[in-house]
């Protein structure tokens, strides 16, 4: 979870060296091209190699577009955003190798019942959704905090998810190296839908937090070096479903971003 990028009008909040600047009015295109992967946590399914990823980006005065991400943004100040944004759930990716955010990337319980230990739990399948609700942006000094509560709007669980995350800038200068932190709430609807098992396991809502490194080094006007290191631990009533071997998931790569448009 990053939020939407900050929209260049000439304030001076802005640099070059900013992943999250964004000329008002523009359609970015870009291709990230190197080597990474995202581990699976789910039992059975091999974990997802990442090397050509696309970006795509659009900011208008209201509407903007951030990968697989829309919203349009209803109050805006110098400290603070207020968006309606609508994102797709996150937690397919595990399930579906070729799902989108595999391909454009940019996070109390119950138990299992007496007998089932040793059993083989198939895995049905999992449809895209979309989430959608407020988002709220605050920015301090170089310290922007994100809060959202969304709605699954697509009618496959009718789940809410609650995201909550700080950024900050370690290093700002012909490279930028950027550190975020958060947690994200899922409703047992959600957690249900898509690591419970009929008959076997009924999971309750889950916490998990995550950590995020983002390094960048423009090397010229279209061509820039970047990383990053995402890790998520699942929460326990995620971690403890029949069809999850793993208690996180880390997804990483390293290669060059190509701007395109």
């Amino acid at each position: 979870m990053g939020g939407p990028a900050l929209a260049q009008t000439g304030s001076g909040d802005c640099t070059a060296t900013s992943p999250e600047c964004a000329q008002v009015g523009e359609l970015n295109i870009s291709l990230s091209v190197g080597l990474g992967g995202r581990t699976n946590p789910i039992q059975g399914n091999a974990d997802i190699p990442l090397v050509a990823l696309p970006q795509i980006s659009y900011y208008g005065k209201r509407f903007f577009l951030e990968n697989l991400e829309v919203g349009v943004t209803l109050h805006e100040s110098e400290r603070s955003t207020f968006n309606l944004i609508a994102s797709p759930g996150y937690d397919r990716v595990f399930f579906v190798r070729n799902d989108l955010q595999n391909v454009i990337v940019s996070l109390s319980g119950g138990g299992l019942m007496p007998g089932t230990t040793n059993r083989r739990v198939p895995i049905a399948r999992r449809h895209t959704t979309y989430l959608a609700g407020p988002e709220w942006i605050v920015r301090h000094g170089r310290v922007t905090g994100y809060l959202n509560a969304l709605y699954e709007i697509t009618g496959e669980h009718e789940g809410v998810e609650v995201r909550t995350a700080v950024s900050a800038p370690l290093i700002e200068s012909k490279a930028s190296l950027v550190a975020s932190a958060g947690v994200t709430w899922k409703s047992s609807a959600l957690v249900n839908y898509y690591y419970g098992a009929e008959g076997l396991y009924e999971p309750g809502s889950a916490l998990n937090p995550f950590v995020k490194f983002s390094f960048n080094r423009p090397l010229s006007e279209r061509v820039a070096f970047k990383a990053f290191a995402h890790y998520e631990w699942l929460g326990q009533s995620v971690a403890d479903s029949p069809i999850v071997s793993d208690a996180g998931s880390i997804t990483a790569f390293v290669g060059f971003d190509l701007k395109i448009r």
